[in-house]
């Protein structure tokens, strides 16, 4: 999808949640307005019907008045016709008055016109009045054509009950209605207790009266006031808000037109529409204005670094009108010249790298040669002395250490370049790994481990020294970090057509947070100063290149800190004849004294053994220790005149050894030699703050050693 269309689409989802927001609350606002234009309608409906009780009350209490006249009392009816001829004109809308007895025979009749007077008899409304004692508002009646309203009240004359009635026009309920100013479209109705249309402001003949009366009747059935909607026989739809007097029984009620009430939210919500249109239009054409502004510099950026990929020079925007644009042409510019220069940087390091292996080999290989020879010459001669005999196995053992790191350095850095040829033979891992394992057993670095063999035969398709290689390597390394006394187990098995070579042990085990890199070149486990394990960081990276060169995986497992670790090979499996492996051995040195006392601290066998050889070589008595606490002990004793201590130490490092030698009874006299790898001038620095009186730096020169204390102590002549 194309930038453009991203905007579009943008813009629109951020106008999708405002139109959401603007139907609803555009919903809401109608409903509340038509609920606001109900409310007012009822109210308005409410406030005719009270004017409707209000007259009604007018005409009760008037007729209340009249009917405590003195002649009524009395029984003169004469002066009392008198005086309701009197009374007559002065109420407009009371057409007759009349005196009825309980039959509702009338005794007297006063009538506003004589020839419309009528002698029809409004039972119920006596019949109500005698009953209740008060006064009653019977229901519409006609007479002449003109329609009017009963009113009666109950009157004591001479002891007998008669009832005082005053018959009111129906046009005073009308009056009250016209002033209302209802709109065009509106009716207002007035029905009495029965139902009866009294008054309406609609004069057309076709106005549906009993129609709309029956509506009102059914819902005045369940409700004294409400809100009708209702359909008239030639389909119009009606709003009628209405409501009930308690007094009096009579309805007033209105007809409002469905469309008027409907207006006000069609109204809005085409407001809504259309202003929601004209800004869905306004933002299109915005943003698909800005669009073209940002897509063809972006387009020309994709460009550029499709042509950075490719190693051509990048040529993105540079005048474009969005800063980001321009920030990222910059950068893009940047990144090439950084890019070159990047791959100039690693063409020299790649090309330095492999002149250094190369160097390496050759300055490595040469000296590694010639103590070869030595060895073999020392051998020879090593049966009149023990001396000569402890150098071989010295120089034997750390000229095979010294190979194994050319070799695996070499190796690694061949592997990792794809520089490595393998010479592919069936071989019985099982048995190689039975070789192997012998050989390291028989070795002092698996001496205090205990070493648990399981073996299969299973065959696979490798190079036999690759192979060896890796068994010795994960070996080696689980011998290296666990503890004197733990446990060093390997098994070969197959496993669903894998071969499967399991190395697990009991030592230090391996970081949660370096599991993930345990195989990368260079990376170890935090060391301490007396580096007791720990190597190059190439051993497990050579494993796992040898093992993926053989089509097959590696992965390391631990537990957590101090719980052991464990590591699986798995190569394809193949069916092949047996093959051999050569086993190799190696010796022990020993040593032999006389003269000036010189105590070593070195925690390497080896190297202390051959320092041992040298000091006694040339006339020094010598007393050795492995650690620090060991020669502090030692020192106590016999009271040294040199001590010679390597500063990487267990237990306590040489640096606090030297003050604890100092302290001793005799240490000021004493001779402190500092022997480390460690070169810098901060540990040089340590060294003099800790006593010492001379640092030398591995490898030492024996000669130059011996030399130094002869000119401290001035010793006798070395012997022959």
């Amino acid at each position: 999808m194309k930038l453009r269309t991203h905007l579009l689409v943008l813009t629109l989802a951020v106008l999708l949640p405002v139109s959401i927001f603007g139907v609803a609350t555009t919903l809401w606002v109608a409903e509340r307005e038509r609920d606001a234009f109900e409310r007012g309608a009822r109210q308005r409906t409410l406030a005719l019907l009270t004017a409707v009780d209000t007259e009604l009350n007018g005409h009760v209490t008037s007729l209340q008045a009249l009917a405590t006249s003195y002649n009524l009392e009395t029984g003169d009816l004469d002066a009392f016709h008198r005086q309701s001829s009197r009374l007559l004109p002065m109420h407009t809308h009371w057409r007759l008055i009349t005196v009825s007895l309980p039959s509702g025979e009338p005794v007297l009749t006063v009538a506003r016109d004589p020839n419309a007077a009528t002698r029809r008899v409004d039972r119920a409304g006596i019949d109500r009045t005698l009953q209740t004692r008060a006064p009653t508002i019977g229901g519409l009646i006609t007479i002449g054509g003109e329609r009017a309203f009963p009113i009666s009240v109950p009157v004591e004359v001479n002891g007998q009950t008669f009832v005082l009635r005053a018959l009111v026009d129906a046009r005073s309920i009308l009056d009250l209605l016209t002033p209302q100013r209802l709109e065009r479209d509106w009716i207002a109705v007035v029905l009495d207790q029965n139902g009866e249309i009294v008054a309406g402001t609609n004069t057309d003949p076709s106005f549906p009266r009993e129609e709309v009366s029956r509506a009102l009747q059914r819902a005045l059935e369940s409700a004294r006031e409400g809100w009708l909607r209702y359909a008239s026989a030639d389909g119009q739809e009606t709003y009628t808000p209405y409501s009930r007097s308690t007094r009096t029984g009579w309805t007033v009620a209105m007809a409002i037109p469905a469309a008027d009430v409907d207006a006000i939210t069609n109204q809005t919500i085409l407001l809504l529409a259309v202003g929601l249109l004209f800004a869905v239009l306004i933002a299109a054409m915005l943003a698909a204005g800005f669009s073209r502004r940002i897509a063809e510099p972006m387009g020309e950026l994709a460009a550029a670094a499709k042509a950075l990929g490719r190693g051509t020079p990048p040529e993105p925007p540079t005048s474009a009108a969005v800063q980001e644009v321009r920030d990222v042409s910059r950068a893009l510019l940047a990144s090439a010249r950084a890019v070159g220069e990047r791959e100039e940087r690693l063409r020299a390091a790649d090309r330095a790298k492999d002149e250094f292996l190369a160097m390496l080999g050759h300055e490595l290989r040469n000296p590694l040669g010639a103590l070869t020879s030595a060895t073999q010459i020392l051998n020879a001669r090593a049966a009149g002395s023990r001396v000569p005999g402890d150098a071989a196995a010295i120089i034997s053992r750390q000229v095979e250490h010294m190979t194994r790191i050319v070799d695996d350095l070499l190796d690694v850095g061949r592997a990792t370049s794809g520089k490595v040829r393998l010479k592919l033979a069936p071989l019985d891992l099982g048995q190689v790994v039975s070789e192997v394992t012998k050989d390291l057993k028989r070795t002092s670095t698996f001496a205090k481990l205990s070493l648990e063999i399981e073996t299969s035969p299973v065959w696979i398709q490798g190079d036999q020294a690759r192979i060896e290689q890796i068994a010795s390597n994960l070996l080696e390394n689980a011998a290296k970090y666990t503890a004197p006394g733990g446990t060093v187990r390997v098994s070969v098995r197959e496993e669903e057509s894998q071969a499967v070579l399991e190395v697990a042990d009991t030592g230090i085990g391996i970081p949660e947070e370096l599991l993930p890199r345990v195989f990368d070149l260079f990376v170890q486990g935090q060391r301490s100063i007396d580096r007791n394990v720990g190597g190059l960081g190439i051993g497990l990276t050579l494993v796992k290149r040898l093992t993926e060169l053989h089509n097959g995986t590696v992965t390391a497992d631990s537990d957590g800190i101090d719980r052991g670790s464990r590591f699986v090979i798995r190569v394809p499996a193949i069916r092949a004849p047996e093959a051999d492996v050569a086993a190799r051995a190696g010796d022990e040195p020993v040593a032999i004294s006389e003269l000036r006392k010189v105590l070593l601290i070195e925690d390497n066998e080896d190297a202390r053994h051959a320092l041992l050889a040298v000091l006694r070589h040339y006339g020094f008595r010598t007393f050795a220790a492995a650690d620090g606490l060991e020669g502090i002990a030692v020192a106590d004793e016999v009271q040294p005149d040199a001590a010679i201590v390597d500063i990487g130490l267990p237990q306590y490092d040489g640096f606090e050894v030297a003050r604890r030698l100092r302290a001793l009874n005799g240490g000021e006299r004493m001779l402190l030699i500092a022997l480390t790898g460690y070169s810098g001038r901060e540990a040089r620095r340590k060294a003099t703050d800790a006593g010492f009186d001379e640092y030398l730096v591995k490898p030492i020169s024996p000669v130059e050693l011996a030399d130094l204390i002869e000119s401290r102590f001035q010793p006798a002549a070395a012997l022959g």
